[in-house]
């Protein structure tokens, strides 16, 4: 259900004017919800507006400074950037709905009179809709809005979108939120059996192309110094955006920043990450339809093997609503029927249970936690403000904040070769795989006690689908001060790790090219790497650290202080 603010104060003589009755206009105000098919706010306010015979126009800021103070990585924003356009022309195309783009420093800019009700005023706009988001400021954001718009008696409607199940849908019996995922999630399973989950397509509303006035000429560069900098067609939004970039680079290279950034290539990484992630949400249901055609039915196993690239890859894509978590759920639950249908088939077994694909139930479990961190955020909104969720866990640890061991583990040089890997990875592309996210966020808070907030937040400024709700809650996971989080005294050993899940060590010496002549029996030996690599030793020569700790006594090191 949406929440809405409803014109006050109306009377018959508001009714009882002189100026002629104009056609109405709607406004869509796009987050991170950049695509066009299953989009809950924009299907409801184009349905409305086809009832209405009204014009739609289409908002999105780009708030630089604000993703600055959320730690908004480079290649995410590179990746919104290169979005909007493929999402304008989209728009244009498909629903005769103009996209204007709008760059202001921060939220506060995007509410205040200057911008949003300026546009509602010129426009004549009398409902605006949007898709909730569910972090602290764009919560704060809405609200200041909606004290604004029903100033003017403006509509302010707001959709959950986000998730697959809204927040507060998933309860106990007493209507608390759920503590630990797994009787979650079986509510949340039974819940999605029993209901008519469906897609929210939009249809196309009245043509209105004379709206898109103003329109900025991709004949040179624009210059991002003023707030009023914007764009209203796919070609001047694409220069746009290109400039946005380019800004926001050089905002985060002038930045103090607590850790040395000498080992991130940053024009590096945007090559990269261009290649990995088109932008637009074709290529995202494009991804999906591979995945499900090709690796979802290993997905159990292989999703634990960092050199196989057996995942979805669509994190980022979820991340900035180029698809939607929805679509996802309707197209895995489809191939799990069609699966059904065909082992009926095959066996004539009638009774054949559809839940006994492992690799597709895990996916969806997958999206099932998003959906958690999301209700948990929701829930304990403290969380947005570096509150653990066990605060009194979280208070007693004495927490390490040693800078060398901090910079050594970001650049990927503590001497444990499935750590490095997985740090330099993340370093070279913005992404890392989810195993190796447990691995190294488990290395740095239990191994070397270090504040999980210092990790949470480089993760933040480095990958591509750095997102609050799913970083927050792995985060204090790994370090057993969050909801349903890992046992204290279950520490990963990142050599046993590596032995099981890159047995060959194929992913090691992708990323570690100084380590390709040693054995793999060595790289996953703590003992044998600590000989081999040490004065006198075999690879004694190689430019690789010794590991910096050892991990049986950082591990009891780390569980007597979890004790006390």
């Amino acid at each position: 259900m949406p929440i809405t603010t409803l014109p006050t104060g109306s009377t018959d003589a508001d009714v009882a004017s002189d100026t002629v009755p104009t056609q109405p206009h709607y406004l869509m105000w796009f987050r991170r919800d950049l695509r066009v098919h299953d989009n809950t706010a924009l299907a409801a306010l184009c349905e409305r507006a086809r009832t209405d015979n009204a014009l739609v126009t289409a908002l999105f800021f780009c708030t630089p400074e604000q993703w600055q103070a959320h730690d908004t990585s480079l290649l995410q924003v590179d990746l919104i950037a290169r979005t909007l356009p493929k999402l304008a022309a989209n728009l244009q195309k498909q629903l005769n709905i103009p996209l204007t783009v709008q760059v202001c420093e921060n939220f506060d800019d995007c509410t205040n009179t200057i911008i949003i009700i300026e546009m509602c005023d010129l426009k004549q706009i009398s409902c605006v809709m949007a898709n909730h988001e569910y972090e602290g400021s764009e919560i704060a954001r809405d609200e200041q809005l909606n004290k604004q718009l029903a100033k003017k008696d403006i509509e302010f409607i707001r959709w959950h979108d986000q998730c697959i199940l809204p927040p507060n849908s998933i309860t106990t019996n007493d209507d608390s939120m759920y503590q630990v995922f797994t009787p979650f999630y079986k509510k949340w399973r039974q819940t999605l059996d029993i209901s008519s989950l469906q897609l929210h397509d939009a249809q196309a509303v009245n043509t209105n192309n004379s709206l898109n006035q103003n329109t900025q000429s991709n004949d040179k560069p624009l210059e991002l110094t003023q707030i009023t900098a914007s764009a209203n067609t796919a070609e001047s939004i694409e220069t746009l955006s290109k400039e946005l970039v380019k800004d926001y680079q050089k905002r985060l290279e002038t930045v103090q920043t607590p850790v040395s950034l000498d080992n991130i290539d940053s024009d590096a990484q945007l090559t990269q990450a261009r290649t990995d992630y088109p932008a637009g949400e074709i290529e995202a249901c494009h991804r999906l339809d591979q995945f499900i055609a090709t690796d979802i039915d290993n997905y159990d196993v292989s999703r634990d093997v960092p050199s196989l690239h057996a995942t979805s890859q669509l994190s980022a894509y979820l991340t900035i609503g180029s698809i939607s978590a929805r679509h996802c759920y309707l197209q895995a639950t489809k191939a799990l029927n069609n699966q059904h249908l065909s082992a009926q088939a095959d066996k004539g077994d009638q009774n054949n249970d559809q839940g006994d694909n492992t690799d597709i139930n895990r996916w969806i479990s997958e999206l099932a936690w998003r959906d958690f961190y999301r209700h948990v955020l929701s829930d304990k909104p403290e969380l947005i403000r570096h509150h653990a969720y066990k605060k009194e866990t979280d208070s007693r640890i004495n927490w390490s904040y040693n800078q060398d061991n901090f910079d050594a583990w970001c650049a990927g040089t503590t001497g444990v070769p499935l750590v490095d890997a997985a740090m330099r990875c993340l370093n070279a592309t913005g992404f890392m795989h989810n195993r190796l996210r447990m691995v190294t966020a488990m290395f740095l808070t239990k191994d070397l006690l270090i504040d999980w907030r210092w990790g949470e937040r480089y993760f933040m400024q480095q990958l591509i689908d750095g997102d609050f709700a799913s970083n927050n809650g792995g985060w204090q996971w790994s370090a057993s001060t969050g909801t349903d989080s890992a046992p204290y005294f279950r520490i990963m050993n990142p050599f046993s790790q590596a032995k099981t899940h890159d047995p060959d060590a194929e992913f090691i010496k992708t990323w570690l090219p100084e380590l390709k002549d040693i054995p793999a029996s060595i790289l996953h030996s703590e003992d044998k790497m600590r000989k081999e690599l040490a004065k006198g030793g075999k690879f004694a020569k190689i430019d690789y650290p010794e590991p910096m700790v050892e991990h049986k006594a950082a591990r009891q090191l780390a569980i007597a202080e979890f004790k006390n």
